[in-house]
């Protein structure tokens, strides 16, 4: 069950089918700020979606953000963003009393990292689809987001797109963010069956030295580590209702031929298999993929994601909203 009451930046959805009808409805639909969402009108009969948007067209230093979500059997829903995540630069907190009158007893409070939650819950044979434009952290930014999926049981279905951008790249910013880190979990019932974690931070920028660097060990900024791709994503598909989508592009996998070649390739990608073992004793059975993309434009990679990961999902569900947004 999802809180009944929201507070400063929390959101709640809760999408379920009426006894009335066939088409998905919304019976819980309440952000606070800096949270707004939106409910396009869909064509589909069978799909419901959410854009889910910050006052100010991104996340300001300090924000925290909680989304929970309610998927309700039998329900298609597309979660969306409105152009891409931007997180601005980390800044300091002023504190002032007003009995202060003087500039030198004004200090400067070290303020919290930008975070974000998104917690879903998933039940039978309902498909949630996690389809966020890139995030972006400016100069400074310091970020943490997390995404907890639960789904049901084995007829509940999830496809997640987790993707971040090298920073703003029209000002010449890369990979000048302080710190981002994001993570990904997925049970089924109570089994964990997927956990991803993405950590970007250089060791001279923040001076968390006890963190882990991945920097440190071959002594090379996060910039040089990256060189020349700007643009990361992890695709995650999961459960029945995508099982045509992970055959396809695994099928596309297979047709690669890898050989060794000195030409820097624009667009390199993965994926390895999700295997899920019915009972003891029985042979493990496929049960999604994980795709890993790394471009060097963003464009790249988003165009890879609707030409060949996402190709089929008008099929899949009568709409593909996520590439109209091109």
């Amino acid at each position: 069950m999802i809180p009944s009451l929201i507070y400063p930046g929390h959101g709640i959805i809760s999408c379920r089918i009426p006894s009335t009808s066939t088409k998905p409805a919304f019976s819980t639909f309440a952000a606070s700020y800096p949270l707004k969402f939106l409910s396009p009108r869909t064509h589909s009969p069978s799909l419901a979606a959410v854009y889910l948007l910050s006052y100010g067209g991104g996340l300001v230093s300090g924000d925290s953000i909680t989304i929970d979500i309610e998927c309700h059997p039998g329900v298609n829903l597309m979660l969306l963003t409105q152009g891409s995540t931007k997180v601005f630069k980390r800044r300091p907190r002023t504190v002032r009393s007003d009995a202060m009158k003087d500039m030198k007893d004004v200090k400067d409070v070290k303020q919290k990292r930008t975070e974000q939650r998104l917690n879903v819950k998933v039940y039978s044979n309902a498909l949630i689809m996690q389809l966020p434009e890139p995030t972006t952290c400016f100069r400074g930014a310091d970020y943490k987001q997390r995404q907890v999926f639960r789904l049901e049981d084995d007829t509940a279905s999830a496809m997640i797109l987790d993707w971040f951008t090298s920073g703003r790249m029209s000002r010449g910013e890369r990979w000048e963010f302080m710190r981002y880190e994001s993570g990904i979990d997925l049970l089924v019932g109570e089994n964990m069956v997927f956990r991803d974690v993405v950590l970007l931070h250089d060791q001279h920028k923040n001076g968390h030295e006890n963190e882990l660097d991945l920097s440190s060990t071959k002594n090379m900024d996060v910039k040089t580590m990256l060189h020349p791709y700007e643009c990361f994503a992890t695709l995650l598909l999961y459960g029945p209702r995508v099982f045509p989508l992970a055959e396809d592009i695994l099928g596309e996998f297979k047709k690669i031929t890898l050989h060794k070649s000195s030409k820097l390739m624009g667009l390199l990608w993965s994926v390895s298999v999700i295997y899920r073992r019915e009972t003891a004793g029985t042979e493990e059975s496929m049960r999604g993929i994980v795709v890993k993309v790394a471009g060097t434009t963003t464009e790249m990679v988003r165009n890879f994601l609707n030409n060949v990961c996402l190709r089929g999902l008008d099929d899949l569900v009568g709409e593909n909203l996520f590439a109209r947004g091109i």
